[in-house]
């Protein structure tokens, strides 16, 4: 928590001077310089709204690298959100000091600015809900990058997780998954969890045992076993896998050949 509150306060302060210096420089152009050569009106107002854009700029690149900063210390769910809306209140800053440059009363910049947030909000829901539902995704399902899930029965590893989209790389190119579908259940993600040694213990045989299978009734060697799936070598050259739960479940009929060997064939022929 402490790391937060420091990261936060870090960004703060950045701010903070860059909103100072900006206003130091707007200062010192409209003694030092406009007043000093008579500037027309419209260069007048030019070169504020000039030197505003060069240190909102400035901020936007800051902010873009703020992700990448803040995931070591507060987590890539939280460092996104903060991302994202001091995106939004940059822009907004910055709109409401451009129409005050021109003389906008206040009175009239709330007005419009209720004015334009429920315009907004009416044009762009479907964007707010995605925004929303992000934060959803971020404190309630907590993905991580790297982390093995499956979408959908697929198997695949997160890439990229923003306030709108997750990317996740498959065995058959990279998809983009809106963080709304996700919410709202249209898309299922399992996070993938290391098997415990326990479910392999429930199977009957091991690396190494001779069986025979359900498929064509032929005999083989298990080749591999995992906490997801079995791996049988049979004598005809094939090899195939099974999802230990199929097996667990009775779907396939794998029994294990007593009085067998436990060596592998490529082992016994080397002995």
């Amino acid at each position: 928590m402490a790391s937060i509150f420091n990261s936060l306060k870090k960004l703060a302060a950045f701010l903070i001077f860059i909103v100072i210096l900006a206003a130091g420089t707007i200062a010192f152009f409209e003694l030092f310089v406009a007043g000093a050569i008579n500037l027309p009106t419209f260069l007048h107002r030019l070169a504020d709204i000039s030197i505003v854009f060069v240190f909102t700029s400035v901020v936007l690149l800051f902010l873009r690298r703020v992700k990448a900063l803040l995931t070591p210390y507060i987590g890539l769910q939280v460092a996104t959100i903060i991302q994202f809306f001091s995106f939004v209140l940059a822009v907004l800053v910055v709109l409401f000091v451009v129409l005050g440059f021109f003389s906008v009363p206040l009175s009239t910049l709330l007005t419009s600015a209720g004015i334009i947030s429920v315009t907004v909000g009416l044009v762009i829901s479907t964007f707010v809900g995605g925004i929303l539902s992000g934060a959803l995704v971020f404190t309630t399902y907590q993905f991580k990058i790297g982390e093995d899930v499956m979408v959908n029965n697929v198997p695949g590893k997160v890439v990229d997780m923003t306030a709108l989209v997750m990317r996740i790389r498959t065995d058959v190119g990279q998809i983009t998954i809106p963080n709304s579908a996700v919410a709202s259940g249209g898309v299922i993600i399992t996070s993938v969890r290391k098997p415990e040694s326990a479910f392999e213990s429930r199977l009957h045989y091991g690396v190494g045992d001779r069986v025979i299978t359900s498929y064509l009734n032929e005999q083989g060697t298990v080749k591999e076993l995992t906490g997801f799936h079995t791996t049988v070598l049979l004598d005809s050259g094939k090899e195939i896998v099974f999802l230990n739960n199929s097996v667990l479940t009775g779907a396939v009929a794998i029994a294990k050949i007593l009085g067998t060997s436990t060596q592998t064939p490529e082992k016994a022929s080397s002995t």
